[in-house]
């Protein structure tokens, strides 16, 4: 066993590197999603269903929509269209709907979307902890997900996520059916006896991920419908390991960056591709041609497979399999997967200089 192997499973080498415990809040992750299950917006929101619904959120606040919208893609007959940024695209007007997520409650972003839904008269419902969200909601009675606080919005996937799901029901839109919800409790519920610290390396799925990218610049690619999942590692990379990540969709990445993994960097670059064991034949194809034309380039590779016959639960698994992968590599680099000193001082510098409440999840 390696020294690193060893480190990550050294129970006192652990509780040094996370002093804040977040590994405690990955593994509560199935209870978190059960608990989030249940919540459903206050008052109801409208039954008429809307020709295209906008969840506007942004970092870790944004995920949830990510998921509704990668599940509603393939069964659901209007878009469901993921909004980062201030304000509201054009589309969401007349009777369109607006799933607004923030976590914290004080998202500058979505506070400014939640205020343009309100001028243009649009059905809303709110997803936070509290926060000024919380107080726009109160004051225009949209209805409202209140969720439990002391979580980083990244941590909180199930409390952003079920709840967009039950508000999209309640208007008409089933993203996932009750049997579907129930079986992504199921996987998640048993991948996190499989991947928390104590269970070691030799048999830890997430812990062997880490230790394969090592000190390398993971690139990770998912198909058609894993793609956001693959942006979503990325973030988490980013944040709880304070490392570069690189993230793309196949077959999109075919048709340019595969060009890239040409150059000399490509060697110090781990490929992670995210797969699905009844995808379409042409995208396997893809993936496996993908595979043999730069994993010789690439400093190594890695597959990672989702659990589950139901598109939730395939994305959960992927995404809750990320979580715990971005933690494993934080505590192999040194880092505390919990603050992110850098984006608490861009915070309060954007604070300082007048922005809405400064807060950017």
């Amino acid at each position: 066993m390696s020294s690193e192997a060893r480190r990550l499973d050294d129970p006192a080498a652990i509780k040094r590197g996370d002093p804040y415990d977040a590994r405690h809040v990955l593994a509560d992750f199935p209870r978190q999603c059960r608990t989030a299950a249940g919540l459903r917006p206050v008052p109801a929101p409208p039954a008429a269903r809307p020709p295209v619904v906008v969840a506007a959120g942004m970092g870790g606040s944004a995920a949830g929509g990510d998921v509704v919208a990668a599940c509603g893609a393939e069964r659901l007959p209007v878009p469901i269209v993921v909004h980062r940024g201030y304000g509201l695209p054009p589309v969401a007007s007349g009777r369109a709907m607006v799933v607004a997520s923030s976590y914290s409650g004080g998202t500058a972003e979505v506070l400014s979307a939640v205020d343009v839904a309100v001028e243009r008269r649009l059905a809303i419902v709110a997803i936070t902890s509290g926060g000024a969200l919380r107080e726009r909601a109160a004051r225009h009675g949209i209805p409202t997900v209140l969720l439990p606080a002391g979580l980083m919005p990244r941590m909180a996937l199930g409390y952003l996520l079920f709840p967009a799901i039950a508000a999209l029901r309640a208007a008409g839109l089933e993203v996932a059916g009750e049997s579907e919800v129930a079986e992504a409790l199921d996987v998640v519920e048993t991948l996190a006896t499989a991947l928390v610290p104590e269970r070691p390396a030799a048999d830890n799925e997430a812990k062997r991920l880490a230790l394969a990218i090592g000190d390398r610049l993971p690139a990770v690619y998912g198909g058609p419908t894993t793609g956001a999942i693959a942006y979503r590692w990325k973030t988490d990379v980013e944040e709880n390991a304070k490392a570069f990540a690189l993230s793309g969709v196949l077959p999109e990445m075919n048709h340019n960056t595969i060009e890239a993994w040409r150059a000399p960097g490509a060697g110090q670059m781990h490929l992670v591709l995210l797969r699905e064991q009844d995808e379409p034949p042409a995208i396997a194809r893809r993936f496996t041609v993908t595979r043999e034309l730069i994993g010789d380039a690439a400093g190594g590779v890695s597959e990672c497979w989702a659990r589950g016959r139901g598109r939730l639960a395939r994305l959960l698994s992927l995404a809750y399999m990320g979580q715990w992968t971005s933690y494993y590599l934080a505590l192999l680099r040194g880092v505390d997967p919990w603050t992110v000193p850098l984006l608490d001082e861009l915070k309060r510098r954007v604070g300082v200089e007048g922005a809405s409440d400064g807060v950017l999840d």
